[in-house]
């Protein structure tokens, strides 16, 4: 979806305009307190091919760690779109919250340098 349709200067080229209310069944708000935009997301592992083409990219972005206000800007949707979009997408489990550094390392040779490192100190 063009910029200009967002905000409805849409002269039907795309063939498509979707009201942001639709695609987030009329919510006006987050229900996750916490989400911001400085937020950490990741996407799970879940098909997300029965979403609108708005919530796919979404998830698409979020491949690696991303922050909320990251995905608005690449994808060029509004930050309070892109928010609640997070949102509706965390509670249907596409998305999950956190922070790259919450991820844990299982190779075991990296943790083993790592153990002889700290002893020889």
């Amino acid at each position: 979806m063009s910029r200009d349709a967002w905000y409805g200067d849409d002269d039907g080229g795309s063939g498509r305009f979707v009201p942001l209310y639709v695609l987030v069944n009329g919510r006006t708000r987050t229900r996750n307190a916490g989400l911001d935009l400085a937020t950490q997301v990741v996407a799970l592992g879940a098909n997300p091919q029965a979403l609108e083409a708005e919530y796919q990219a979404v998830v698409r972005r979020c491949r690696t760690w991303t922050s909320v206000a990251e995905i608005a800007a690449h994808l060029r949707y509004p930050l309070t779109a892109t928010k609640l979009f997070v949102d509706v997408l965390l509670e249907q489990g596409f998305l999950a919250v956190g922070s790259p550094a919450e991820e844990t390392s299982t190779d075991l040779e990296v943790l083993e340098k790592i153990l002889v490192r700290l002893q020889e100190l």
